[in-house]
């Protein structure tokens, strides 16, 4: 993932949900529950795949701030 200020390699298990924003596991903190991300959903590693394998293409998507 880049973006202007960021370039993480090999982000794990991501699901876009609009335009550039994703739910992705991040290897790289553990800061979860705290705002960390450019508006991405960060998961650890782990919770990202559960989803990744249960989620079907289409899954609505509800990010509530």
């Amino acid at each position: 993932m880049r973006g202007i200020d960021y370039d993480t390699p090999d982000v794990p298990w991501t699901m876009y949900y609009s335009g550039d924003f994703a739910i992705h596991g991040a290897y790289w903190h553990d800061n979860f529950g705290r705002p960390v991300s450019h508006g991405c959903v960060n998961l650890r590693v782990p919770e990202a795949q559960a989803l990744y394998t249960w989620a079907d293409m289409g899954t609505r998507v509800v990010v509530n701030e």
